[in-house]
């Protein structure tokens, strides 16, 4: 045996007696006259032989070259011992020897690995504070070589002896581990920066169908105990194991670096995973810890994914488009939450460099889609939104949400990016038009919220859908979802304000659909006083403009409207903002002139309001038509019964009849709201129709104030002659009277008398007036 290699030799005039055998031998009662040894070289093995024999009478074997019959030898030891009453044997075993066979044919003492690496104690009491202030002291050298006395005895002589310490940790663990893990499985803990059973378990776990425990590796003398109360993994023999799995090729290695990461992040939380990460420059599993966990850490801890995103060096953040983008998204967010920039330049898909790079990778990673693909696939949605590019954003939303229903079939797909997933796909759908679609993506959104348990996602989704419902008129389901977003968002730390935005504006709506104009104005007290960044800032905008219309100040209204979607024209551009700035823009002329210009532009509109504006113009046909193709049930776009209303009094121009009454008064008891009936109590003939309900006190009030604030209507469409329509034409087209009379081969006199017929019948005192107030008629 070179004694060089395995420590404390009879030359080293330190000290002849193993460290670790006092502690091997506490439990002995000194009887056993022979020893096994089963340990590699460079622990001391030799030594720890003849530091038991001592001062006996007895003899060191080595038999750990193998090539013995070692059954045969053990039973001519037995004989020797029974011959020779004072004999000590001390028998140096091969890795691949036997204990249980070899220590069942006799009584004897069985030394392992384990039991001959030095602990932190016993490392301390063996290196002494030293003559050499360069040298580590005790607690390093024992993380470096954990106790192998061979090198711990190098170390504590020379601090230049780092390389001979790991070549004799490399030469014993070589032939140690070629028996004691042929197949490497144990060493590739080695990758595992941490150590308890959980972690240990988590990291097999990954990737092996046998998960190896804790207890394997320190019987194997791999992991032991740090002094401290946790387990450590030796640095030097670390280095080994990754050296001896490094060579079958970098693609297992990446597969460990990764399960390595995911383990700690399971166990030992995020933070501990990304250090560990760093430390070994294990950028792809760092990368793909961000992209598996994100979800999580935003809303549990968004600093803290944060600092994780900052330790990326830039030139792999860079490497990849969603990389970039989500790093930009991700300086966005600060302590009270996210909030996209609204876009600032002219949306250009074609020369979007960016949004067709994530194009092309979601179509690559959507063919096997993955927690991976669904991050990339949401990079890219809100990309597209932060751009401008509402259509396509809303294009991405419905491949995101295939992807997601094809990954939730083929695997488990944390609940929390589900959920994330779903509400900003609903957010891009309901920005683009798709308001179907935005619904089922909310709904399914606040289903996995439900799953993950995460307050945020409950408040947040159930605030959006509270919106929804009541900009589409059912303000029951409305305040079903407020009571769910009230019931989470009490526990919501983080981005509270952000989740409470949208919620403050549906409980502003619903003030409205009560008529409640009090509780209007307080809960636009939670808004603040101009619209910000904040996505739905089209809804805040629509809410301000009303407040002005209910102060009568139509002008303020109309110019915030024009003044928004000039600053913010690529914004404004948004489906919804177009929808309810143009709807906003017409109910101001409709409450404040009393009737709707019929012009360009209008066949855009919202269809309820156009019904309106026809029947407050006396044109019940035309209203009829705007209702054409809206389905006459409740919960419609923004105005719940109004349709139904609206239809009754198209079909009645003359006024309500008995049967009529009854009808709108069934409506109202089932799924009425005081602002329907406001909206229908203006169309002439109706303004009494509430007197004919049951309502308490405070609604009467509350109708009677809306309905005598409203403006006066025109008078009734006039019912011109056929001659007159005929002259009504014939002066839109720009006639004068002499040619008129040429034309139609009468008089000028004939048609002077008609057209102050025509004057008359369009309260008109000239042709100008007669051709805009027939226009306002609808004539």
């Amino acid at each position: 045996m070179n004694e060089g290699e395995d420590g404390m030799g009879a030359a080293s005039g330190r000290q002849v007696t193993h460290p670790t055998l006092a502690r091997f031998l506490a439990w002995d009662d000194g009887t056993c006259r022979l020893l096994f040894i089963r340990a590699a070289a460079g622990t001391g093995r030799g030594n720890f032989a003849r530091s038991w024999i001592g001062e006996r009478t007895g003899e060191v074997l080595d038999w750990s070259g193998g090539g013995i019959n070692e059954e045969t030898e053990v039973d001519l030891l037995v004989q020797r011992l029974r011959a020779e009453a004072g004999l000590h044997l001390a028998v140096i075993l091969a890795p691949a020897a036997s204990l249980w066979d070899l220590a069942s044919r006799t009584p004897c003492l069985v030394a392992k690995h384990r039991d001959l690496l030095l602990d932190a104690g016993e490392t301390a009491q063996f290196v002494g504070p030293g003559p050499n202030p360069e040298r580590d002291d005790a607690r390093r050298i024992h993380e470096l070589s954990g106790g192998w006395l061979a090198a711990t005895q190098a170390l504590a002589a020379d601090p230049k002896a780092r390389v001979r310490a790991q070549q004799i940790i490399r030469n014993g663990l070589a032939v140690w581990l070629a028996h004691r893990d042929p197949d490497g499985a144990l060493s590739e803990a080695g990758f595992l920066p941490a150590f308890d059973t959980r972690t240990v378990e988590a990291f097999y776990g990954e990737f092996s169908p046998v998960v190896h425990t804790l207890e394997e590796l320190v019987e194997a003398g791999l992991v032991q105990a740090d002094g401290r109360g946790g387990w450590m993994m030796p640095a030097m023999v670390r280095q080994v194991l990754v050296e001896r799995v490094g060579l079958r090729g970098r693609e297992p290695v990446a597969v460990l670096e990764l399960a390595a990461v995911n383990a700690m992040a399971v166990t030992r939380g995020v933070g501990e995973a990304a250090d560990s990460a760093v430390a070994r420059r294990s950028w792809p599993a760092l990368l793909n810890l961000l992209l598996d966990r994100w979800a999580d850490i935003l809303l549990d801890n968004p600093r803290q994914l944060a600092v994780v995103a900052a330790k990326v060096p830039r030139f792999i953040a860079e490497q990849t488009e969603y990389m970039r983008v989500g790093m930009r998204l991700l300086g966005q967010a600060d302590r009270d939450g996210m909030t996209l920039q609204l876009p600032g330049f002219e949306p250009d898909y074609a020369r979007n460099h960016t949004a067709r790079q994530l194009r092309r990778d979601t179509e690559r990673l959507y063919a096997k889609p993955n927690t991976h693909a669904l991050t990339v696939g949401m990079l890219e949605m809100l990309h597209l939104r932060q751009s401008g590019l509402y259509p396509e954003a809303a294009d991405a939303a419905h491949r995101l949400r295939e992807a997601l229903h094809r990954a939730l079939d083929a695997q488990r797909i944390n609940p929390t990016l589900a959920s994330l997933i779903e509400l900003q796909a609903g957010i891009s759908l309901y920005l683009a038009g798709h308001d179907a679609e935005a619904r089922q993506a909310y709904e399914r959104g606040f289903h996995w919220a439900q799953a993950s348990g995460k307050a945020f996602l409950l408040a947040d989704v159930a605030g959006k859908m509270a919106l929804m419902e009541v900009l589409e008129g059912d303000s029951a389901a409305a305040l079903r979802w407020m009571a769910a977003h009230d019931a989470a968002i009490g526990e919501v730390v983080w981005g509270r304000s952000m989740v409470e935005r949208t919620a403050a504006m549906a409980r502003a709506y619903l003030a409205l659909a009560r008529l409640d104009y009090p509780g209007f104005n307080e809960a636009m007290e939670a808004l603040p006083p101009k619209p910000d960044n904040d996505e739905f800032w089209c809804v805040h905008a629509h809410l301000l403009a009303l407040q002005k219309i209910n102060a009568g100040i139509f002008d303020a209204a109309t110019t915030m409207i024009a003044s928004l979607r000039r600053e913010r024209r690529f914004a404004a551009a948004a489906p919804l903002a177009q929808r309810l700035f143009d709807d906003i823009l017409m109910l101001a002329e409709i409450l404040e002139r009393g009737s709707m210009r019929i012009g360009t532009g209008v066949e855009n509109r919202d269809p309820l309001l156009l019904a309106l504006g026809h029947l407050l113009n006396g044109n019940p046909d035309a209203a009829l038509a705007a209702l054409q193709d809206i389905q006459l049930t409740g919960g419609l776009r923004r105005r719940g019964n109004v349709a139904l209303y609206l239809d009754l009094a198209a079909r009645n121009p003359l006024g309500p009849t008995p049967e009529t009454l009854r009808r709108v008064q069934l409506m109202h008891r089932d799924s009425g709201v005081l602002y329907d009936l406001a909206i229908l109590g203006m169309v002439p003939g109706w303004s009494e129709v509430g007197m004919t309900l049951d309502l308490e006190p405070e609604e009467f009030q509350r109708l009677g104030f809306v309905l005598d604030l409203a403006p006066a209507t025109l008078p009734r469409r006039p019912v011109l002659s056929a001659r007159e329509q005929q002259v009504l034409r014939q002066l839109r087209a720009g006639m004068t009277r002499r040619q008129i009379a040429e034309t139609d081969f009468r008089s000028e006199n004939t048609v002077k008398s008609q057209m102050r017929s025509l004057y008359r019948k369009l309260e008109a005192s000239d042709m100008d007036q007669a051709l805009e107030n027939a226009r306002a008629w609808g004539l």
